[in-house]
C-alpha cells in the first residue's frame, strides 16, 4: 500500500516581527466565537493550519520559507477559532492576529507592538492550502485550490471547468497503488483494459492523452499506453484531473481531460514511514518514505520514496513485479527562491503477458464467455518496461508578488516485449478451431526533453487587482524501434489452450525513427471587474512537427510521415459569477487541436489533425464552511477528423482508421468532494454522456467509444470512529458494447454492473496502523472496456489486501 507520512513541513512566516493589537473585525469575531469539533494530527504546522482554516471556514494569509523545523501537537476536541489557532501554535513562537483580510501569523509578543505597526500583507503571495501546498497530512478528499487548468492557483469553485482531485488520504484509504487504480475512483473517468499490461483512460467519451508532472506538460510514449511512465502512486501527493479540452496550457489534446501527477516534496523536519502489504494471489507490496533536512535550519532538504511489489494473478501463469524509486532535493536559495531537482525511476517485469486478450466471438457471431483465469498469452511471453524521469524546478517570488517558475525534465522510456497471444480470429463453437496466436518482438526506446517557463502575478487596472500568467513550453521526443515481422501460429483447439507454444523465429524487417517536437506560448488574464465577477481570457499558439521514417535491413530509407502543422492558435475563455459566498455559476469555451500520430490510414500515414470545439456551463458551491465542494456541469463537444476503426494492417499489425467529421458528444456531470463533518470524507458523482455520428451506421469509433458507458456513478467515502476508520467505494455504470466494423457487424455486450469496495483501518497508536481493503466485494464478473484488437479483459475478481504501516 502507498505510504502516508506525518504532515509535510511547510514554512510559514509573516515578513515582520510585530504583533497585531487592532480589534478583530465583527465578522471574524462572530466566526471565532463558534465552537466545533476537530481532530487534527500532530506534525508540521503548515498542513495542520491549512486543515484547521478549511474546517473552520476562515482564511489565513501566510508567506513561505522562513519558519524553521517547527511542530504542532495537533488539535482534538471542541474549540472556537481563536482557541484552535492558539492550541495549534502553542510552543511555536507564533500567535494569531486578525485583519480585515483574515487571519495572519505574528510573533508571539503582543504587548510589545503598537497598533500602527501592523504587518502589511502583500496580496496573492500565498494563502493557506495554496495550489502549491500538499494534500498529504490534510486528511481530506479534496483540495481548496489547484492550478492544472489555468496556472492561476484558483479554488475549485473559481475554476471554470469540472475538476477532480484524488488526494493522498484517499489513495491511502483505498489502497490505490497504481495510477489506473486512482483513475478508476475518479468521477467521470473510465479505465479500459487492452491486455495484461496496457490501459486506456477515457473521459467524456474520449481517450485521455494529456499528462502533466507537477503541472508541467510532457509527451509520453503512447505505444506504452502511458503506464510505463507513471508507476507506483507512492511517489505522488495527489492527482488532479481537469475535464474537457486543455488547450490553454497543454496544447494539443483530446477534449477529454488533463491528468496532473503531483509528486511528494520534502519537509524541513524529519519524517519517515514504512508499510508492508500482503494480499490475494501472492501479492506483496512494500514502501519506504523518508523526508529529512540536510542542514541545521532545513533550508536544504531531501525526500526518498521506494516501493516494490511482487504479484501473481487470477490469470493463469501470469505475474508482474515492479520496482520504483523517487528522490528529490530542495534548497531555499533565498527567502523567495526555491530550487528543486529529482528523479523517479520505474521498472516492471511481466511474465505470461498478453497482447490483446480473450477473443470476443464464436464463428457464428455469438459472444464468447470464457473463464476469467484463462490466459491467451504464451508461457514464454514477457513485457518489460523501464522509465526514468529526471527533473529540475526553479521558483522565485518577486517583491511585487509576481512568481517565476522554470522547469525542465528528461524522460527516458524503454520497453522489451516478446509477445505470443492466442486471440486472432473467432472460435468454432464445436471444435475450438479458428484462433491464431499472434507472435512477435516489440523493442523500443523513447527519450523526451521538455522545458517550461511561467510568469504570473497580480496587476492593477482601474483601481482593481487582476492576475496575468504567461507561459512558454518546448518538448522533443525521439523514439527508436526495431520492427519485426509478426508470425501467426494456428491453435488447433482453443478449449485445450494452456499457453504451451513453440517459440517462432522472428525476422527483423526495419528500424523505425520518430521525432515529435511541440512548441507553445500562452497568455491568460483573470480580470475582476467586480468582486462577484471574474473573466479568464487566454490563448495558446502551438507548433507541432513530426518526422517518422523507416530504414530497411537493406539500408533503404522511407518516410512514413513528415508533418508540420505550422502555428495553431487555440483560444480559451471562461467566466465565473459569484451568486453569493457559497455558490457560483460559470461558463468556458476552447478550441480543439490534436495531431493524430497513433491513428493511421491504410497507407500507414497519420490522419489529419483532430479539430473541433468544446464548451461547458455549470454551477459550483462551497458548502459547510468551504469543507465540501459541489458542482453541476453541462458540456458539449464537436469534432472533425475523428478516427474511425477499419481494420488491422497484417504486415505492421497497426490498426487502420479513417477520418469522420461531425462527431458530437454532450452530457452532464455532477460531483461532490470534501468533509461534510470532521469525521466524514466523501467524494463522488454522476456522469451522463451521449455521443452521435452523423449519417452513419452505429459502429465502434475511437472518438465515440460505444465501449464507454452513457451513465457512470462513483462514490468513495470514509468515516472515523475514534481509532477506527471505515469506508468503501461503489462504481456503477450502464451497459456498453463493441461492434465489429466489417460486414458482419457482430456485437459483444457488457451489461451494466456495480463494483463495491470495502475498507477498515485501526490505528493502534499514533505510529502504527493496520488496514484491510476488499475490492470487488460482491465478486462481479465484468469486462471494463471491450474491443481492443477485438478482445476483452475481465476485471479483477474479489480480492483483499492487508497493510501494516508504521510512522516514525
Amino acid at each position: 500500500m502507498s505510504t502516508r507520512l506525518t504532515p509535510l513541513a511547510l514554512a510559514i512566516h509573516l515578513a515582520c516581527g510585530v504583533v497585531l493589537q487592532a480589534a478583530v473585525p465583527a465578522a471574524l469575531a462572530q466566526a471565532s466565537a463558534s465552537a466545533r469539533q476537530y481532530d487534527i494530527p500532530a506534525g508540521a504546522p503548515g498542513p495542520a493550519l491549512n486543515q484547521f482554516a478549511l474546517q473552520a471556514g476562515v482564511s489565513i494569509v501566510i508567506e513561505p520559507a522562513k519558519v524553521q523545523g517547527l511542530r504542532t501537537q495537533g488539535l482534538k476536541g471542541s474549540y472556537n477559532v481563536n482557541e484552535g489557532f492558539e492550541r495549534l501554535l502553542r510552543g511555536t513562537g507564533y500567535a494569531i492576529g486578525a485583519t480585515d483580510a483574515g487571519y495572519v501569523l505574528v510573533a508571539a509578543a503582543p504587548s510589545q507592538v503598537r497598533d500602527s505597526e501592523q504587518p502589511q500583507v502583500l496580496p496573492a503571495i500565498t494563502a493557506a492550502a495554496s495550489a502549491d501546498g500538499p494534500s498529504e497530512g490534510s486528511g481530506l478528499y479534496t483540495m481548496p485550490s489547484m492550478g492544472t487548468a489555468t496556472r492561476l492557483g484558483l479554488s475549485v469553485r473559481e475554476t471554470p471547468q469540472s475538476v477532480s482531485v484524488i488526494t493522498r488520504q484517499q489513495m491511502d484509504d483505498q489502497a490505490l497503488i497504481t495510477v489506473p487504480d486512482i483513475l478508476e475512483k475518479t468521477v467521470g473517468v473510465t479505465v479500459g483494459r487492452n491486455d495484461s499490461e496496457r490501459a486506456t483512460f477515457y473521459a467524456r467519451g474520449y481517450v485521455i492523452e494529456n499528462f502533466q508532472f507537477d503541472g508541467m506538460p510532457n509527451t509520453l510514449d503512447s505505444s506504452n499506453q502511458y503506464t510505463s511512465a507513471i508507476g507506483d502512486s507512492a511517489i505522488y501527493d495527489r492527482v488532479e484531473i481537469v475535464k474537457g479540452a486543455g488547450g490553454l496550457l497543454t496544447g494539443a489534446g483530446n477534449p477529454s481531460a488533463t491528468i496532473n501527477l503531483v509528486r511528494k516534496r520534502p519537509g524541513k523536519e524529519f519524517a519517515a514511514s514504512v508499510a508492508a502489504s500482503a494480499g490475494s494471489w501472492s501479492k506483496y507490496h512494500v514502501t519506504g518514505d523518508l523526508s529529512t533536512p540536510l542542514n541545521a535550519d532545513g533550508s536544504v532538504r531531501a525526500r526518498v520514496v521506494v516501493a516494490a511489489q511482487n504479484a501473481d494473478s487470477y490469470i493463469d501463469y501470469y505475474s508482474r513485479d515492479t520496482r520504483n524509486a523517487y528522490a528529490i532535493i530542495e534548497a531555499d536559495l533565498g527567502p523567495r527562491t526555491l530550487l528543486s531537482a529529482g528523479v523517479d525511476h520505474m521498472e516492471t517485469r511481466a511474465n505470461g503477458a498478453t497482447f490483446g486478450h480473450l477473443p470476443l466471438f464464436y464463428s457464428d457471431g455469438t459472444q464468447t464467455h470464457f473463464r476469467r483465469s484463462l490466459n491467451p498469452g504464451a508461457r514464454w511471453s514477457y513485457w518489460n518496461n523501464d522509465s526514468t524521469n529526471s527533473f529540475a524546478t526553479l521558483k522565485h517570488t518577486f517583491d511585487n508578488a509576481w512568481q517565476l517558475d522554470a522547469t525542465a525534465s528528461h524522460l527516458d522510456q524503454s520497453k522489451d516485449v516478446m509477445y505470443g497471444s492466442a486471440y486472432n480470429g473467432s472460435v468454432n463453437r464445436e471444435t475450438g478451431a479458428g484462433i491464431r496466436a499472434l507472435t512477435g518482438l516489440l523493442p523500443s526506446e523513447a527519450k523526451t526533453d521538455s522545458a517550461n517557463l511561467a510568469l504570473s502575478g497580480p496587476f492593477q487596472l482601474l483601481d482593481r487587482t487582476h492576475e496575468l500568467v504567461l507561459t512558454a513550453g518546448y518538448s522533443r521526443q525521439h523514439k527508436t524501434a526495431e520492427l519485426y515481422r509478426s508470425v501467426f501460429v494456428a491453435v488447433d483447439n482453443y478449449y485445450t489452450w494452456d499457453g504451451y507454444l513453440t517459440q517462432p523465429t522472428f525476422t527483423k524487417r526495419a528500424d523505425r525513427d520518430t521525432t515529435i517536437i511541440e512548441k507553445g506560448v500562452s497568455a491568460a488574464v483573470r480580470l475582476r471587474p467586480t468582486d462577484q465577477l471574474s473573466v479568464i481570457l487566454g490563448a495558446r499558439a502551438s507548433q507541432y512537427k513530426l518526422l517518422d521514417y523507416e530504414v530497411s535491413t537493406a539500408g533503404e530509407r522511407s518516410v512514413s510521415d513528415d508533418l508540420n502543422t505550422g502555428t495553431k492558435t487555440i483560444p480559451y475563455a471562461g467566466v465565473v459569477f459569484d451568486l453569493n459566498r457559497e455558490w457560483s455559476v460559470y461558463a468556458s469555451y476552447t478550441d480543439i487541436f490534436n495531431p493524430q500520430t497513433y491513428y493511421k490510414d491504410a497507407n500507414g500515414r497519420p490522419l489529419a489533425p483532430l479539430t473541433g470545439k468544446s464548451s461547458e456551463v455549470g454551477i459550483k458551491g462551497e458548502l459547510f464552511d468551504k469543507r465540501l465542494n459541489v458542482s453541476l456541469a453541462a458540456f458539449k463537444i464537436k469534432q472533425n477528423n475523428a478516427a474511425q476503426y477499419v481494420d488491422v494492417n497484417p504486415d505492421t499489425f497497426e490498426e487502420i482508421y479513417k477520418p469522420v467529421d461531425g462527431i458530437t458528444s454532450d452530457g452532464i456531470e455532477m460531483e461532490l468532494s470534501g468533509q461534510p463533518t470532521p469525521a466524514w470524507n466523501v467524494s463522488g458523482g454522476y456522469t451522463y454522456r451521449r455521443s452521435r455520428v452523423p449519417a452513419q451506421p452505429d459502429v465502434i469509433l475511437s472518438a465515440v467509444n460505444t465501449n464507454q458507458p452513457k451513465h457512470l456513478f462513483k462514490v468513495n467515502t470514509s468515516y472515523r470512529l475514534h481509532q477506527l476508520v471505515v469506508g468503501g467505494s461503489l462504481s456503477v455504470q450502464s451497459s456498453t458494447y463493441y461492434e465489429t466494423s466489417d460486414g458482419n457487424y457482430w456485437r459483444a455486450n457488457q451489461p451494466g454492473y456495480a463494483v463495491l469496495g470495502l475498507m477498515a483501518r485501526y490505528e493502534l497508536d499514533r505510529h502504527l496502523s493496520v488496514t484491510l481493503n476488499i475490492n470487488n466485494a460482491l465478486d462481479k464478473t465484468y469486462m471494463p472496456g471491450l474491443g481492443s484488437y477485438g478482445t476483452g479483459v475481465y476485471g479483477d475478481p474479489r480480492n483483499a489486501l492487508l497493510t501494516l504501516k508504521y510512522q516514525f
